[in-house]
Parts: C-alpha cells; sequence; structure tokens
C-alpha cells in the first residue's frame, strides 16, 4: 500500500490508501468547517484545514505510504505568512463577494473587455483579491514586503509540503493572472487590476518533485476537476465527465487552448514535460446539495431513496433548483422556481420533478459544451453518480451515453494514476488509454423518460434576474 491520495473539498478532506492495482485499500475523512461571515460569503476554517492536512499527512505515513499526491478544489483565495499560518479563512469557489465588486465602476465597464470577460466574474479568484485589496491593504502591503504570501488553496498546500512558493498549472491557470496558452503571467490583468506583482507563485508541472514530509514523497498536485478528467481517462477528444458532487461540473476535452464565454471556462487539465491537454468547463453551483435540501426538509428519508422515484409521473410541476446561481447561461443571482403545485401534489412527484430539473440545468451547460467539443460518451463520478434513476435521467438529458466506473472517487483515482507516472511504473499515454479506467454501468438514452422540458428550463433561467 504505497499510494496516498489526500483530495481536499469543499466540506470535508479525504485520504484515500491504494494498492499498486489502484484499489482502495483504506480511507478516512476529516470535517473541516465551512463559514458563511456575510451575504454571498462561504470560507473555510483554514486552521482547521491544515490541522486536518498535517493529522492525514500523519496516517499517510502510519500506513507506511511512499508517495503521496495532492488534489484540491479550485478557484479559492488564501493568505499565509512564512511560517505557513494562515492569515485568513479560505475564499471558496461558493463565494459571491465579488458581486459586490463587478457590478461597480470601473469593473463594470472592464468586464466587457475580451482579456477580462472570463476573469471579472464573481467567483474567480482575481475578484477575491480585488476584494482583499479593499478590505484587507495592510495584508496587501505586507505582500508587498515579501512577508506574506497570497495563492490558491493548492499553492497553500504546496507551500507546507516544500516551503516553496509554487503552483501547479491546473491551478494556476484557473486564477487569471497566468495565461494556460503561453504559460507566462498577464502583465495587463496586473496593470489594469493593479494586483501586486508579487501575487504569483512559480508555475510547475502537474507531476513533479513537490517536497518530502515525513518520509512521504509528493509527487502530484491538480485540481480536482481535472484530476476527475484523468481518472475518467478523459484526455482525447469524443470523452466528457460530468462529476456530481457539491455542484456538478461539466468538462470535456477541447484539441487546444480557447478563451470561452458564455459562463464557460478553459482548463488546463494536465501538465507534464511537453504534454498539455486543454478542456472546457461548466458548472452548477448546487446539485449534491440541492439532495441534502430535501432530505433536510423531510422530503427524502437519504439520497439512496431517489432510485425508488423510477416511472413516477411529475403530474407537471415545473422545478428548477438553482438554489446558489447558475453559471450557465450566467445568472449568478439565480434563484429555486416552482410551478405547478396544486393540493394533488405528493412528495415523490415534487422530488422526481426536481431531480428532473437538475439534470435540465447540467443539459443547459452540455448544450454550450458541444459548440467546442465533441462528446460521444459520458462518464460520472462523485457521490450523486450512485443513483440509476439520476444517471438515466442524465443520459437522457444529454441524449449521451453515460459510463459510471466501479469506483466513483474519480478525482481520487487521477491523483492515483498520476503517482504511478511519477513512481515510472506506467507512461502519460498509458494514462491517455485508459489503463485505469474500469466501466461497471452503461446507460444509453430514453432508458428513463423526462416530462420536463429544456426550453422550458432555459426561458425559465434567462429570465431570472439580480435583485437590487
Amino acid at each position: 500500500m504505497s499510494l496516498g491520495v489526500i483530495d481536499v473539498g469543499t466540506t470535508n478532506i479525504k485520504l484515500i490508501v491504494y494498492d499498486e492495482e489502484l484499489n482502495q485499500r483504506y480511507s478516512e475523512t476529516v470535517n473541516v468547517p465551512m463559514i458563511f461571515p456575510g451575504d454571498y460569503q462561504v470560507e473555510q476554517d483554514a486552521n482547521a484545514l491544515k490541522s486536518a492536512f498535517n493529522h492525514l499527512i500523519n496516517v499517510a505515513r502510519d500506513r507506511g505510504i511512499k508517495y503521496l499526491g495532492i488534489s484540491t478544489y479550485r478557484a479559492s483565495i488564501l493568505a499565509w505568512d512564512r511560517s505557513g499560518n494562515p492569515l485568513i479563512n479560505v475564499i471558496t469557489w461558493l463565494d459571491r463577494r465579488g458581486l459586490g465588486i463587478v457590478n461597480k465602476l470601473p469593473y463594470s465597464f472592464m468586464r466587457h473587455l475580451p482579456l477580462l470577460s472570463s476573469i471579472l466574474i464573481p467567483t474567480s479568484p482575481v475578484m477575491q483579491i480585488l476584494w482583499l485589496l479593499r478590505n484587507k491593504r495592510d495584508l496587501i502591503e505586507r505582500v508587498r514586503k515579501g512577508e506574506v504570501f497570497i495563492g490558491t488553496l493548492s499553492s497553500y498546500l504546496a507551500y507546507l509540503v516544500s516551503n516553496r512558493y509554487i503552483n501547479d498549472a491546473s491551478n494556476e491557470a484557473l486564477t487569471g493572472l497566468w495565461h494556460p496558452g503561453n504559460f507566462r503571467r498577464i502583465d495587463a490583468v496586473y496593470e489594469l487590476l493593479g494586483i501586486p506583482r508579487e501575487v504569483g507563485p512559480v508555475v510547475v508541472d502537474n507531476i513533479n518533485e513537490f517536497g518530502e514530509v515525513n518520509g512521504i514523497r509528493v509527487g502530484v498536485l491538480i485540481a480536482d476537476q481535472q484530476a476527475a478528467m484523468v481518472g475518467e481517462g478523459c484526455l482525447g477528444i469524443g470523452c466528457g465527465k460530468v462529476t456530481n458532487g457539491t455542484g456538478s461540473f461539466v468538462d470535456a476535452v477541447i484539441d487546444r487552448f480557447r478563451l470561452i464565454g458564455d459562463g464557460l471556462l478553459p482548463l488546463l487539465i494536465l501538465k507534464y514535460g511537453g504534454n498539455v491537454f486543454y478542456g472546457v468547463e461548466g458548472f452548477l453551483p448546487a446539485t449534491g446539495s440541492v439532495i441534502d435540501w430535501l432530505v433536510k426538509l423531510g422530503l427524502l428519508s437519504s439520497p439512496q431513496e431517489l432510485d425508488s422515484l423510477v416511472n413516477v409521473n411529475t403530474q407537471g410541476i415545473v422545478v428548477v433548483p438553482a438554489l446558489a446561481g447558475v453559471n450557465v447561461p450566467p445568472r449568478p443571482c439565480a434563484r429555486g422556481f416552482i410551478d405547478g403545485l396544486t393540493l394533488n401534489t405528493t412528495r415523490e412527484s415534487f422530488v422526481r420533478a426536481t431531480i428532473e430539473g437538475i439534470v435540465q440545468l447540467i443539459g443547459l451547460i452540455f448544450d454550450k459544451i458541444k459548440a467546442y467539443s465533441r462528446v460521444n460518451v459520458v462518464r460520472v463520478d462523485g457521490g450523486l453518480s450512485r443513483s440509476v434513476l439520476f444517471l438515466r435521467l442524465l443520459a437522457t438529458a444529454l441524449n449521451t451515453v453515460v459510463e459510471r466506473q466501479r469506483d466513483v472517487e474519480a478525482t481520487a483515482r487521477g491523483v492515483a494514476a498520476l503517482l504511478k507516472v511519477f513512481k515510472g511504473d506506467w507512461s502519460l499515454n498509458d494514462i491517455a488509454r485508459g489503463i485505469h479506467v474500469n466501466v461497471e454501468l452503461h446507460i444509453n438514452p430514453g432508458e428513463e423518460r423526462l416530462s420536463l422540458s429544456r426550453d422550458v428550463v432555459r426561458k425559465i433561467v434567462e429570465g431570472m434576474k439580480c435583485r437590487t
């Protein structure tokens, strides 16, 4: 059991131990609290996260791990001092505090410039840095003096491991400060927005000698969704993936780096030497969290109950569960929409209608992605992907074959596969041809009928406006 993966999520941090055949042998999860200090503000307790990370490093050592890889959620910002002590909580990808900045001059004008259109969005790390510039001036001055570092969560963990201010290519490419096409700092962004040039770690490959901690060599650092693409064997044109956790991330491979708008993000999936893989992504902020909401309301006893709703009639109910905004099309202030309730509405019908609303919201993203990439098969992972009903509805909504692997922890599996490359056991070509992929479920479109029309959902979402 020589391979360990630490996967840092929005609500917890997990260690998974694999044997040399990538079979899971041990896992341990530590909850890390989320904090909601104000409207649209979503943070994670940075000290608790650091403590959990160090604990799992110690567990990995005690389990005999020799090689470790790390995946993290993205679009986050954190500040820390030279001793590795966090100075603020992690501002997470769910945070929307940038709304208070991007809608005001000069940013409301600048966001229409081609260079800034995909950067000046509420969830961008650039917007989070601009918030710090406005609200934490003392912190920024310490950055200029070299006393403090600002970076993504991944760069912070890299610092804890290596004591170097570095970041991996997949995470840094999403900051808006480093160009994933030419691998250079985007000088114009720093100058136009007034961001200190000291905010900018050295960018390294995803497979790299990051350092050694407790006798364990750390050889992989990668963003979670990109790791899931690796884990799903989606490094070639024609393969897409949908990760269904707290939110749903829809990704597909493209042939080269492209600037993409309409709520979609260009991705650098993986960089290793001269090999670079690019993709396009759209995400829906709330899917698994919608299921949790249904459980909290008492409408579901547990997520496992979903599969009992096969062939349930929605009775004409329309539910668009945009409980945390919608990114495709860009409607960050969107809220849930319900129509068609009657005295005859049942619990089962309402829940079924909510699931149909989720898959059609994912379908809106998929429709946009198809303009940039041909997708013949969609592989799924994440907790919600355990529901066969959800996957059948998804296949029908996307009109595409959906496949699920035996191991739905695709992010961790992707990191473990890259560790095999780091060790020299496999080549990158082995990963690209899917040596590690093990599909157990194959679903064709039409196995479950949808009552809710995509056009209806599209019109509802496009009509949603921010309340002032």
